[in-house]
């Protein structure tokens, strides 16, 4: 038992994925401690140089916060997989097909499982309840996504509230969390939070977007997985714009055949891509400006350069 657990899990680790939720946070969390350490300096030791002085270190619960994102994004990833009946994952077969779907399940339960442990640990009710709404925030988007009507998934807005339950929410609240853990003050707090949201809306915009420009080698996994399952993203609400014949094909979830090939290339043929992309890059303007105001550092400027790795990235 536990070793096709360890097998499994194991598998899902050793895969070369991005690891941005993570780095997002523990730069976040240097990048505050430099702006603490240098205020701190600045007004209390008026002698000593701060940009000279100043250090910046990670608290162990910041890097277990760390921990505790990947360990959720993962489960996330594996209970996925089983709804999309997803055949690969990072380039290589996923749990669900290379052992089987309840596995794959109890796996990603497993791993709740123990962020939930792991958060226990923290001993700290401000970061637990963050965490805890992250995991609502992802069954919230789950449910959004398989309830929605015709309305729902034509209306932008539904589409941005939805991206962010499912994925900006565990960006913004793991930014929050170790803010809090790294005794930011309340407008630190909330800057963070601005940044983790907005640069997470911009992640999965760039994804939607990928989805359509990206060839499954690249992305490592399957791809139109969304618009297969009459999933609509925003590269197809900005095409609809253009293309209003499409209501009929997304009304009808693309049952009929020869509807996902039309609409594929009326989302080609549009800018909406492009729109995405350019949707993108506001929210990625609007999380640098929420840290504008940190003391500047490599740490602040490495959350900077997320930014624009965001918006470069191929897969």
């Amino acid at each position: 038992r536990d070793f096709c657990l360890s097998r499994g899990l194991g598998d899902v680790y050793k895969r070369q994925g991005k690891r941005i939720r993570p780095v997002i946070v523990l730069l976040m969390s240097r990048a505050i401690s430099f702006h603490n350490n240098y205020q701190d300096l600045l007004i209390n030791h008026k002698d000593a140089d701060p940009y000279t002085n100043a250090t910046s270190m990670i608290h162990p619960k910041q890097t277990q916060i760390a921990e505790i994102i990947e360990m959720i994004h993962t489960a996330t990833l594996i209970h996925d997989d089983v709804i999309d009946e997803a055949h690969t994952r990072r380039g290589t077969t996923s749990i669900n097909i290379a052992f089987s779907n309840k596995m794959a399940i109890l796996g990603g339960d497993f791993l709740i499982a123990r962020a939930a442990i792991s958060l226990a640990e923290l001993g700290n009710h401000a970061v637990t309840d963050l965490m805890s709404r992250i995991i609502s925030d992802l069954v919230e988007g789950e449910f959004m996504q398989m309830t929605s009507t015709f309305k729902d998934t034509t209306e932008f807005d539904y589409y941005m509230e939805k991206t962010y339950k499912k994925t900006a929410s565990l960006i913004a609240n793991g930014c929050r969390s170790v803010a809090i853990i790294g005794n930011g003050t309340q407008d630190i707090v909330d800057c963070s939070t601005r940044y983790g949201k907005h640069l997470g809306l911009a992640f999965q915009l760039i994804d939607d977007m990928l989805d359509f420009v990206s060839s499954e080698e690249e992305m490592g996994k399957s791809g139109l997985t969304d618009l297969k399952s009459g999933i609509i993203t925003a590269p197809v609400l900005y095409a609809l714009e253009e293309f209003p014949e499409m209501r009929p094909l997304i009304r009808r979830k693309f049952s009929v055949p020869g509807d996902l090939e039309q609409a594929i290339s009326m989302v080609n043929s549009s800018h909406g891509c492009e729109k995405t992309k350019q949707k993108a890059k506001e929210h990625c303007a609007m999380a640098i400006d929420a840290i504008s105001n940190f003391t500047d550092s490599k740490f602040k400027q490495g959350l900077f350069d997320l930014t624009q790795i965001v918006l470069e990235r191929k897969k």
